[in-house]
């Protein structure tokens, strides 16, 4: 009878147990998604398309997005610079001053709580009219970049066909189309595990002597939807999230010297490891094949830089007027072969691995010869070329 009882006492205690069990997973509501935030048409009102602003910190105003929004992203972009806020309400006071004067494009973009984000709104345009800063007696104007230089470019061939359409509108050369906006990962170097190409290229080699000047700033590229061949433009997407940090800022002065970020394996006899498929003044797309894509090997954006005057000159006499390469050739490069110096706040690097964005702080990838501050274990591979 004991015995009996005993069992009878264990049978009713795991009852109970499940029963609690049971409770606990029917009392735990499944949660609807929510839906990512949208905008009805183009949510920009003020400035006002195509309006000339005279005051370097303009008020920004946008109608809200439909459905549950916790902030909004606006972006603010020109060539050489990108800005990027976040703010609670759908409008903005910038608090620091636009970078010069000229010509400004601006985008919004909404997000819920559960870190989804809506599409990024057509883009807007202003002017900016507000190149002098007076302080009597003396006038002061923003730093601009070299018009000179002493260093000198070779050409190389280019394998295969050119890119599918002119530089200027291939969001997968020109960054500026594509925009990208500030993220909250942490901004230090990071360990992931995964497998590691020795020929990757070396951040640290855009500074003679190599080396590792921190962090100032991390960002998340736009993706961007291919919705037909050229001429059909495609739009920008979300942004990408394969990652928690698609583009990093490396505080540099301005002026600092940049040289191509260095890897062991040529791409052509003579030493060069690398090709020139797209720059503008202040920024370069370098790929690490022959290829005119950055679909079969690695490619690194410089955004927010000086380019050389006649590292520009070069490539762009290897273009026509609508941006297409029509010589067969573009300038290659070398390891520590400057390519450019820095701009007013800071360089942009972004980096891919066969067209994919790729996370720059990864220490076993990009910046071999330094410690990490972060551990994630998540594999981060780069194959062999």
């Amino acid at each position: 009878m004991k015995l009996l009882a005993r069992l009878a006492g264990i049978a009713g205690a795991a009852l109970l147990a499940l029963g609690v069990v049971m409770a606990h997973v029917l009392a735990q509501e499944v949660k609807p998604q929510v839906a990512p935030p949208v905008f009805g048409g183009s949510p920009l009102l003020s400035p006002a398309e195509g309006i000339t602003v005279t005051t370097p910190r303009p008020t920004f105003d946008w109608a809200d997005a439909t459905g549950e929004v916790v902030s909004y992203t606006l972006l603010i972009t020109r060539t050489g610079a990108t800005l990027a806020f976040t703010s609670t309400t759908s409008a903005l006071t910038l608090p620091v001053d636009l970078p010069g004067s000229g010509g400004y494009f601006w985008t919004v973009q909404a997000h819920n709580s559960a870190g989804d984000s809506g599409f990024v709104s057509p883009a807007g345009s202003f002017t900016l009219d507000y190149t002098w800063q007076v302080f009597v007696p003396v006038v002061f104007k923003s730093p601009a970049c070299p018009t000179t230089s002493a260093n000198s470019y070779s050409l190389i061939p280019f394998a295969g066909a050119r890119a599918d359409r002119p530089g200027p509108q291939h969001a997968d050369l020109n960054l500026a189309l594509r925009g990208y906006s500030v993220t909250s990962a942490p901004q230090v170097l990071v360990q992931y595990s995964g497998s590691t190409d020795p020929n990757a290229p070396q951040l640290d080699g855009l500074f003679e002597p190599n080396n590792y000047p921190g962090i100032s700033a991390v960002f998340r590229v736009n993706d961007w939807v291919w919705t037909g061949p050229y001429p059909d433009p495609g739009h920008v997407g979300s942004v990408i999230s394969t990652w928690p940090v698609t583009l990093l800022e490396l505080p540099a002065s301005f002026g600092t010297r940049l040289y191509l970020p260095e890897r062991p394996a040529e791409i052509y006899g003579g030493g060069y490891r690398a090709m020139v498929l797209y720059a503008e003044s202040n920024r370069i797309t370098l790929g690490y094949t022959r290829d005119d894509t950055i679909a079969y090997g690695y490619a690194v954006h410089l955004e927010n830089i000086c380019v050389d005057p006649n590292l520009l000159a070069l490539y762009q006499a290897q273009t026509d007027a609508a941006g297409w390469h029509v010589t067969g050739q573009l300038p290659g490069l070398k390891n520590n072969q400057p390519l450019g110096t820095a701009f007013i706040g800071g360089v942009r690097v972004a980096i891919r691995d066969r067209g994919a964005f790729m996370d720059p702080r990864s220490r076993k990838d990009w910046w071999v010869n330094y410690a990490a501050g972060l551990e994630i274990q998540r594999s981060h591979d780069t194959l062999l070329k």
